[in-house]
């Protein structure tokens, strides 16, 4: 296979390359749409999803599913790390995967560093009445050709120093897919490429021409379904490529609508079933799609 040649490193003052739409007015409108998400949650998507999942999971005994791909406070996300997994517990989730950012001169390792420190304590102090949910450190990396997904194995919670020491160097540099994948390979993690093909002014979703003349043999999924960019795809198929399937949820309210599923009996966590390739994106809940389009276009 003859991979692409790229440019390994772009300094971050080359600011065509830095996302453009997180200054004031970001926050500002996130601020404006939190409420009304929180009530949509609450008030109807809530028991939607949960009787879905429930329906799943009576219908696949042994069915594990979970959230891949959101956000919390520490990147550009509305909601802590312990209201997402209360709400994650509470919906019937049995793990969640919070990819907060590591975006160049934005959001740094320190943050992520942090939220992998809050997500452990929220586990080991779980106090509520449903059963804790499973976590895997990661986040979601800006790289040269887009964002990149990168899953841990959930024993590098007591890792975190060793984490900020592999990635700290992109903390102010871009660099290519091609150079971080195989860093994440001491920690037994994975790799995704999230939102494929949806264009932003800066690298944003990768192109599967891209992913397919250089990715393949590297790369362990892609998200087929994404509930919050509202596309449903095979690119696993097409590509040779564990189906995953997330909601890329800033709210605290998507989170749930589309899922990663794999048969727990086979595979003793998400990380074996990507690799194994047998992994199903699932949506579960999409009946306020039509909003969320219109949403998509105010926020």
């Amino acid at each position: 296979m003859n991979r692409v040649s790229t440019p390994k490193i772009i300094p971050v003052e080359q600011r065509q390359f830095l996302p453009d739409d997180i200054g004031p007015w970001f926050y500002t409108k996130r601020h404006l749409a939190k409420p009304v998400a929180e009530l949509a949650g609450r008030c109807f998507l809530d028991s939607r999803i949960r009787e879905n999942i429930t329906c799943l999971k009576n219908e696949n005994p042994g069915l594990i599913l979970g959230e891949t791909h959101c956000h919390s406070t520490y990147s550009d996300g509305s909601h802590s790390v312990k209201s997402i997994f209360k709400r994650a517990a509470n919906l019937g989730l049995d793990y969640v995967v919070i990819t907060d950012h590591l975006t160049p001169g934005k959001f740094l390792i320190k943050n992520i560093v942090t939220s992998l420190k809050e997500q452990a304590q929220c586990i080991n102090e779980w106090d509520e009445t449903s059963k804790p949910i499973k976590a895997y450190p990661a986040f979601e990396m800006s790289t040269l050709e887009g964002h990149l997904i990168l899953i841990l194995d959930p024993e590098c919670f007591s890792q975190v120093s060793d984490i900020s020491l592999q990635f700290s160097d992109f903390d102010y540099q871009f660099v290519s897919m091609l150079d971080v994948i195989p860093r994440i390979k001491p920690f037994g993690g994975i790799s995704i490429i999230p939102h494929p093909e949806i264009k932003r002014t800066y690298p944003f979703g990768t192109p599967t021409k891209w992913i397919k003349e250089n990715l393949i043999g590297l790369v362990d999924g892609i998200e087929d379904i994404s509930s919050g960019h509202g596309y449903q795809e095979t690119y696993s198929q097409e590509l040779g490529l564990a189906s995953i399937g997330s909601s890329d949820d800033h709210f605290n309210l998507l989170m749930g609508t589309a899922v990663t599923a794999y048969d727990g009996n086979i595979h003793p966590d998400l990380i074996s079933a990507v690799r194994s390739r047998q992994t199903k994106a699932i949506t579960v809940e999409n009946s306020l799609q039509h909003l969320l389009k219109l949403a998509r276009h105010v926020f």
